[in-house]
């Protein structure tokens, strides 16, 4: 398999195709360098979590690391200063890793549990997490290997991104040119 770079470029590509198809994005992956190295930090919180329930339920797993993305691009646009130093254990509810995306969602977010938008960003993150699994199985690696780990850990980190700029465009953020 190619390099690992190469493996997340074009697996961004991909989920930005499938956002395209969701209206969730322009083709263009919003980012801020802030939000970008915030997932150093809490991606090696999230990868025990990540790791142990990955067999029972992948997309979920590759799901909440939107959300986690969302979540701080969230933060990022309400007061950088005051929550850039949130930790994994701010992301997760009362039931921990289970009612992450509730409580980003609920809490977070500030969307209703309850209303059309809840359910869409659901049915949204988990269609991508859908294609980001499948895009996964198609890498060819052996299962367990060191490669499978990197694999796994590129597409986390993959949808952390698709994540927060999913976030960045429902708070009116857009790109242009200068």
């Amino acid at each position: 398999m190619e390099g690992m770079k190469d493996y997340e470029t074009r697996l961004v590509e991909r989920l930005l195709e499938l956002c395209g198809q969701r209206g969730l994005l322009d083709g263009m992956l919003l980012n801020s360098p802030d939000i970008t190295v915030k997932w150093e930090t809490l991606s090696a919180e999230y990868a025990g979590d990540a790791v142990r329930e990955f067999n029972g339920y992948p997309e979920v797993v590759l799901a909440w690391s939107a959300y986690i993305g969302m979540a701080v691009a969230c933060w990022w646009d309400k007061d950088w200063i005051r929550y850039k130093d949130q930790g994994y254990d701010r992301l997760v509810g009362e039931r921990g890793f289970d009612d992450l995306d509730e409580h980003v969602t609920r809490d977070i977010l500030k969307i209703p549990l309850a209303s059309d938008a809840a359910r869409k960003l659901a049915s949204d993150l988990a269609f991508l997490a859908g294609g980001a699994y499948s895009f996964m199985l198609h890498q060819g690696v052996d299962y367990q290997s060191v490669e499978a780990f990197n694999v796994f850990r590129e597409t986390l980190s993959a949808m952390y991104r698709v994540g927060a700029a999913i976030e960045l465009k429902r708070l009116g953020y857009k790109m242009e040119l200068m």
